[in-house]
C-alpha cells in the first residue's frame, strides 16, 4: 500500500504560477530543487482565488480606525479585505489535510511577519499578511516559512523536520 503523501500549502506565485497583481511570478528554486519531490504541493492565491483576477491593482495592508485593512495603492478606495478574509475562512473550513505552509514573503496576503503594514500616523511596520494571519490563527501548530527563510539550509531542515512531527501528530489522530 503505498503511503498517502504529506501535502503543503504553497503560494501559487512561488511555484511558478503566474498570478501576481502584475501577471507574473516568483519562483522559487530552492522550493523546486529541495520540495517538490517530496511533498504534494497545493497551489493557492488568496487573491485570485478570491475573485481579484490577474492583472490587478496593487494593494497595501494599512491600519485604519484600529484594523488592518488591505487597500489599493493607488486609489485607497479599492478595499478587498472582506473577500481575502471570506476566501480565508473558506479555505479554512475545506480541511485540506495541509502539514505546512510556504508563504511569499511581503505579500499584503501571505507575507510571514515581513508584509509592510502603513499605521495611521503614516509609520511603516512589519506583520503578516491578512490570509497568513487567519492561517496561523486557526492552525498555531502549522509549520510555516517564507520562500526567503528557506533559502537558508538550517531553517529549511528545521521546517521539514516540523512538518514531518506535524504529519506524524495528525497520522495519530493528535
Amino acid at each position: 500500500m503505498k503511503a498517502t503523501p504529506i501535502r503543503l500549502g504553497v503560494s501559487a506565485c512561488l511555484l511558478g504560477q503566474e498570478v501576481r497583481y502584475d501577471g507574473g511570478h516568483k519562483r522559487s528554486q530552492t522550493l523546486l530543487h529541495h520540495l517538490v519531490d517530496q511533498y504534494e504541493l497545493l497551489p493557492i492565491c488568496p487573491e485570485v482565488a478570491a475573485g481579484l483576477g490577474v492583472p490587478r491593482p496593487p494593494v497595501q495592508l494599512v491600519l485604519r480606525d484600529g484594523e488592518i485593512r488591505a487597500l489599493g495603492v493607488a486609489d485607497e478606495r479599492l478595499d478587498v479585505t472582506r473577500p481575502l478574509i471570506e476566501y480565508g475562512q473558506q479555505l479554512l473550513a475545506e480541511q485540506l489535510g495541509l502539514c505546512g505552509y510556504i508563504f511569499k514573503s511581503r505579500s499584503p496576503s501571505c507575507g510571514l511577519g515581513s508584509t509592510p503594514i502603513r499605521g495611521e500616523d503614516g509609520r511603516i511596520t512589519h506583520g503578516h499578511g491578512l490570509f497568513a494571519r487567519q492561517l496561523i490563527a486557526a492552525l498555531p501548530l502549522l509549520p510555516v516559512i517564507d520562500e526567503e527563510q528557506l533559502e537558508h539550509e538550517q531553517l529549511r531542515h528545521n521546517f521539514m523536520r516540523q512538518i514531518a512531527a506535524y504529519a506524524l501528530g495528525l497520522k495519530r489522530g493528535r
